[in-house]
């Protein structure tokens, strides 16, 4: 397209000399003209005097020379004519060349600026190719969002149809995404909550046995009510997989709602409103009660999931530091 624009400017640069060439070249024949004409006024008067002098010739010396003179009458009447037919032939010719050229002249200012729209319209094309690409990669982006999202909620509810449990809502406060974040943010304060119990002389390994013990106590308690509820629906380890699918159903979400009873009453429970950061001022064992109990609290909601979750002591690597003891990881082990 740019050659294209580059030859038409190279035609239209020709085409203006050729018609200042014509114009010149009839400026030429202009003056050409004048001169001929100019020479011909002076042969007409030299004709004038030479007629002249035969008319006092014919007079004096033969009759015959009135003729003559009629005839050279006739001959310059034809000159005239002549040259008028000849100069309205010569000035119609480069009339209509002239015409053309200031015709293609006027085409060409005409494709100049059809082409610098065209130049207008190739780069808002341009723009907007880049704006649609833009669109297009942002569009691929929540594609590949949505068909995970879709993947994550096709393989709970497959695995929901497959087991005939109840299927955990994924907006609910308690399901298996939003309790790994909730014990992320558990990991997070502990670093914090170490710390402070380093700073005061506090030993690890004790502090270790504490946290175990109570994920242990609240995987055991958690336990302890199901199988409460699978005596309400008259369920036993027996026959929990030959119970139907609506017994089962109604028993998984019998164990969610007490989940969700856990997750609100936690708003209520004093002890789990102790600041993620302890202040310098607050004594250990302060601190590390309100740290078991919001451990016992995130046990006991990780255990009525289905499966049960609890950290993943066994896989846990610890570092040099006797502090590193607690598992960012989660496990679907039973914990006990």
């Amino acid at each position: 397209m740019d050659n294209e624009f580059r030859q038409t400017r190279y035609d239209l640069k020709c085409k203006g000399e050729e018609v200042k060439s014509h114009l010149l070249r009839m400026k030429q024949m202009e003056e050409d003209l004048h001169q001929t004409r100019c020479d011909l006024k002076h042969g007409e008067d030299e004709v004038e005097k030479l007629i002249w002098g035969i008319s006092k010739m014919e007079q004096r010396q033969h009759p015959s020379m009135g003729e003559m003179k009629g005839h050279l009458y006739s001959i310059r009447s034809d000159l005239t004519l002549k040259e008028d037919q000849v100069e309205k032939l010569i000035w119609r010719c480069d009339l209509k060349h002239g015409e053309d050229e200031v015709e293609k002249l006027i085409w060409g200012s005409d494709l100049e600026r059809k082409e610098k729209e065209l130049e207008s319209l190739s780069h808002s094309m341009r723009e907007m190719e880049g704006q649609l690409y833009s669109i297009r990669s942002d569009l691929e982006e929540k594609e590949k969002e949505l068909k995970s999202f879709k993947d994550r909620v096709a393989g709970d509810v497959a695995l929901s149809m497959k087991t005939g449990k109840t299927f955990v809502s994924l907006n609910s406060p308690v399901s298996r995404d939003r309790l790994k974040e909730m014990y992320e943010e558990l990991w997070m304060e502990w670093r914090k909550i170490k710390n402070h119990l380093k700073s005061n002389g506090e030993n690890p390994e004790s502090v270790k046995e504490m946290i175990q013990e109570k994920f242990k106590e609240a995987m055991v308690a958690m336990e302890k009510k199901k199988k409460q509820i699978d005596e309400v629906f008259g369920v036993n380890e027996l026959s929990r997989g030959s119970a139907s699918e609506k017994v089962q159903q109604y028993r998984q979400s019998t164990c969610q709602n007490l989940q969700l009873v856990l997750y609100h009453g936690r708003k209520e429970d004093a002890d789990l409103k102790t600041p993620s950061s302890p202040h310098e001022s607050e004594k250990p064992q302060d601190v590390m009660k309100s740290w078991s109990s919001k451990c016992y609290w995130m046990g006991c909601l990780m255990a009525l999931n289905n499966p049960p979750l609890h950290p993943d002591w066994k896989n846990h690597r610890r570092s040099m530091d006797p502090w590193d003891f607690f598992p960012r990881n989660l496990t679907a082990a039973s914990g006990k």
